[in-house]
């Protein structure tokens, strides 16, 4: 079809050259801000926050390979050990989300844009979504 890009590819992304380790440093940069305040204890965001850092982080230690991502995954949650049920958790959403990134191309340059745009709030740039409404003064 014309005007159709090649399967594998889209958006500029060329599937076929994506690792785990480059999902994890997106995910890590794209991430970080703490918790809105709520009425509630947050404690268990934070820990669940923390915890989250700790897997991406080992994944870009490790850098598998993408076939080799749930035996990584695995790695780390026996690496870590009790209680292995929130690394399970974390884990397999981050497998979920890898899934996710191999199905939808246009995932990487959305996950990319919000990396940038984490970047940006950390230096105190206030950028308007382009469906939303202008930031307040």
């Amino acid at each position: 079809m014309a005007g159709r890009e090649r399967e594998g590819e889209g958006e500029g992304v060329n599937l076929g050259l994506v690792r785990p380790r480059d999902l994890a440093l997106l995910l890590l940069a794209a991430s970080y801000s703490p918790p809105r305040a709520r009425a509630r204890d947050q404690q268990a965001d934070r820990a669940g926050g923390a915890l989250r850092r700790r897997v991406l982080d080992r994944l870009v230690l490790d850098d598998p390979e993408p076939e080799a991502l749930d035996a990584a995954l695995a790695a780390i949650v026996a690496e870590f050990g009790e209680p292995s049920g929130p690394t399970r958790g974390v884990c397999s959403m981050i497998r979920q989300e890898w899934t996710e990134s191999r199905l939808a191309p246009g995932y990487w340059t959305w996950l990319l844009s919000e990396a940038v745009s984490q970047g940006d709030r950390g230096r105190g740039s206030r950028r308007r979504r382009p469906d939303g409404p202008e930031p307040a003064s």
